[in-house]
């Protein structure tokens, strides 16, 4: 079976954010610009692109921290 672009996206998805799980996300703004504009580079998409896909992906590791934390206050 051939994986879909959509299906490949999702997979990626899913590694990228278990690797940021594991490793932490550094949320320093002027390196991650820097990441983003040398990283866009090396891939040959435009810097745009990965800026976005990057908010994507913090947010929703941001979003699953304060889910963690809520729980913590609400459990004591």
């Amino acid at each position: 079976m051939t994986l879909t672009s959509e299906r490949t996206g999702k997979i990626a998805m899913l590694a990228l954010q278990r690797k940021m799980e594991r490793d932490g996300i550094r949320l320093i703004p002027k390196e991650i610009k820097r990441e983003i504009v040398n990283e866009s580079k090396n891939l040959g998409i435009q810097t745009f692109e990965l800026a976005e896909f990057a908010k994507i992906v913090i947010k929703e590791a941001f979003e699953k921290t304060m889910a963690e934390l809520d729980s913590i206050i609400k459990n004591g």
